[in-house]
């Protein structure tokens, strides 16, 4: 009898100890894993005690934030960005989650996604230079891929020999390039006006206006880069 009695004993005090287990518990043991750089335990953690808050209707700003932070550092980009948007309803952290969110984005080369949600930020904080900057890399991105390929149809084009050859052949592939330097233009432009310091933007926007023969333009731009 004696034995049962403890047996239960034991079961009854698992099962408090257990129970015991609320939103509190959760977020210390997260940030035990977070102490220990262990990211997704913290994660984990961190998500389980919101999971219990969100039920008794109680909102923790700073652990929605931190929660995304540590899904950011454990790679899990999809769980990061949930956080992370809860954390911008909330106005936690004001622009950071934003920025946040625009890098996971870059990583996952979501460019047009990037882009957005610095936009989204910049509604709400006009003057915040990382999201300026962000959007500036965002855009240029987008530009380089018109004009990469306008470099290269133009290169191919001079290394052909097609310009002692075939003339018409050969201003066919410049018309070509320039086709490409066109579609890179303006994001090479918004690149530049949201980032003035943006040499990479710069650099090429005076090879396109160059190769667009908008002469004024070039040398504009050459002036912004001290010439060189």
């Amino acid at each position: 009898m004696r034995k049962v009695l403890l047996a239960l004993f034991i079961g009854l005090t698992v099962s408090v100890v257990a129970q015991e287990k609320d939103a509190n518990t959760f977020k210390n043991d997260g940030n035990v894993s977070y102490k220990e750089k262990d990211y997704a335990g913290a994660f984990e953690a961190y998500a389980k005690a919101l999971e219990l808050l969100d039920a008794e209707g109680t909102v923790d700003e700073a652990l929605n934030y931190n929660a995304g932070y540590c899904a950011y550092k454990a790679k899990k980009y999809d769980e990061s960005i949930t956080y992370f948007k809860k954390a911008m309803d909330q106005g936690y952290k004001e622009s950071k989650p934003y920025q946040m969110v625009a890098v996971i984005h870059y990583k996952s080369d979501k460019i047009d996604e990037m882009i957005e949600v610095c936009h989204a930020g910049l509604e709400k904080y006009a003057s915040d230079d990382k999201l300026m900057d962000y959007a500036s890399k965002g855009y240029l991105k987008k530009g380089l891929e018109f004009y990469n390929e306008g470099n290269k149809i133009k290169k191919a084009a001079n290394d052909s020999g097609l310009n002692e050859s075939d003339a018409e052949a050969f201003n066919a592939e410049y018309a070509r390039a320039d086709e490409e330097f066109k579609k890179a233009l303006p994001f090479m432009v918004k690149s530049y006006e949201m980032d003035n310091t943006n040499d990479k933007a710069l650099k090429a926007l005076e090879n396109i206006y160059t190769n667009l023969e908008m002469t004024e333009k070039a040398e504009e731009i050459k002036a912004k880069l001290g010439g060189n």
